[in-house]
């Protein structure tokens, strides 16, 4: 694919830019590396082989330098792949000011099912945790909840009023809809998959993937890991920063991405993505069909809900 204009590219410690101007369009490209979380899917699904991700550093078990996504200026043609499938919104794309992803707006991509709901009425019950707890807005790692909380002359909650869920951060992990009042939140997230850990082989002291977690599904308890699957992205995260390796070489924390819930969709684009991202093992378990090529027909057929030739 031929590249029109120049391409400028700044990075700084939080923010990485890329900016082409054109004579009518005018192309950037945003790498939040705060937001991101190292997690290697926009390095894999990458059309141009533009992005590269760099390895964490770990010291004593813990993660004292995080992963860092860099994009050769010269091969990225601002397709918008990567931000389409990132889980933590830490990549963005404007034309002309305006936010775009033009993989998705031309209908290459589909767009990944996320539901965020606020059901206001359920924080307007009589019971403590509807009224005086507002853990779900501390807890939420990206710090995407905010509401009114009104408290009494000695400091107490007594009201949790215009509870919001800021989309632009908001990440999906379903810890507001765990541990706020039931019934308030509505989260759907777009990802599936499994993750396989094995603690036993777990270094003394070693937490660098619950560092690495960008939800909290990993935590370190003090003396070992413990996963919990309700808020994981299955992003890989963790595997990344993995220092131990089990057999064949692979990290004693595994992620196997099964699929994702997207509008509907018929792209060579998409089905190419799918194929580097997701376990054709994991996702065709449910049909126990064995050899490769009608194992892959089927799980994309299944993935993209389409008939998929064989060959």
């Amino acid at each position: 694919m031929t590249t029109r204009g120049t391409t400028i590219k700044t990075d700084t410690p939080a923010l990485l830019t890329l900016l082409r101007p054109m004579i009518t369009r005018r192309y950037e490209m945003f790498v939040d590396h705060e937001a991101c979380c190292g997690c290697q899917i926009c390095e894999l699904v990458c059309p141009r082989e533009a992005i590269s991700l760099s390895e964490a550093t770990l010291e004593d078990g813990r993660v004292v330098v995080e992963a860092r996504v860099d994009i050769d200026e010269t091969k990225c043609s601002f397709c918008g792949e990567c931000v389409a499938l990132c889980p933590t919104h830490a990549l963005e794309i404007r034309v002309n000011g305006e936010l775009a992803n033009p993989v998705v707006d031309g209908e290459a991509f589909p767009r990944l099912i996320r539901r965020r709901r606020v059901n206001q009425e359920a924080f307007e019950g009589d019971g403590p945790v509807a009224v005086t707890d507002t853990t779900y807005i501390d807890e939420c790692p990206v710090g995407a909840i905010s509401a009114d909380v009104v408290v009494d002359e000695e400091g107490a909650v007594v009201a949790v009023q215009d509870v919001e869920i800021d989309r632009a951060l908001c990440i999906n992990c379903t810890h507001c809809m765990e541990t706020g009042p039931k019934g308030a939140f509505e989260i759907i997230k777009p990802y599936k998959g499994r993750v396989f850990l094995d603690i036993s082989l777990c270094p003394e002291g070693c937490q660098a993937c619950a560092d690495a977690c960008p939800t909290a599904a990993l935590v370190y308890d003090g003396e070992k890991v413990e996963f919990d699957r309700r808020f994981c992205l299955f992003c890989g995260a963790c595997e990344q920063v993995c220092p131990v390796e089990g057999e064949n070489g692979v990290p004693i924390i595994h992620v196997e991405r099964s699929g994702f819930a997207h509008t509907p969709v018929e792209s060579g684009a998409w089905a190419r993505a799918v194929e580097k991202l997701v376990s054709y093992q994991e996702t065709a378990r449910e049909y126990a069909v064995k050899g490769q090529q009608r194992r892959r027909k089927l799980v994309l057929e299944a993935l993209l809900g389409i008939e998929v030739d064989a060959k």
